[in-house]
């Protein structure tokens, strides 16, 4: 089995964690990083694990989802306060002729960890991982440079 990782990075996003008792419970940002590593049993006709030159429909995952928005929890206490009080966009749905707040994000865990399952079951969903045996093995989140972590199975 051969790998290859394709890197998406510099996506400044927001995000808190409700339930921590110091300051993680306030909104705040991280330039983030994915590092998503693709794994196949039989190299394509060019003798590449992916092209990643054509995983356009990812990129626009990641930009949407990452790049300018707030990420939090789906259980956040003030999400629905966001949408109704502050025209927030949550979960691409769209405002009347408004500008808007924030976009807002919901994932099960806006934690670095959540965010590396969730993108790798996303990612997962978008690429055509039939072919070849081809599958999503690892997601690596960092949060800035300084810490990361990484999802697999």
């Amino acid at each position: 089995m051969q790998t290859v990782t394709k890197t998406y990075q510099d996506l400044p996003a927001a995000h808190r964690q409700p339930k921590h008792d110091g300051h993680c419970r306030l909104i705040h940002g991280h330039n983030w990083r994915f590092d998503i590593t693709f794994i196949c049993a039989v190299l394509d006709e060019n003798g590449f694990v992916i092209d990643v030159g054509k995983l356009d429909k990812v990129k626009e995952f990641m930009v949407s989802h990452f790049d300018h928005t707030l990420l939090l929890n789906e259980t956040d206490p003030f999400l629905k306060k966001l949408k109704n009080d502050l025209n927030a966009i949550i979960d691409g749905e769209e405002i009347d002729g408004q500008t808007p707040f924030a976009e807002i994000v919901t994932v099960p865990n806006c934690g670095m960890e959540g965010l590396a399952k969730f993108v790798y079951e996303k990612v997962g969903a978008i690429v055509n991982l039939k072919a070849r045996e081809l599958r999503v093995v690892e997601v690596t989140c960092w949060e800035d440079s300084k810490n990361r972590a990484t999802y697999r199975l």
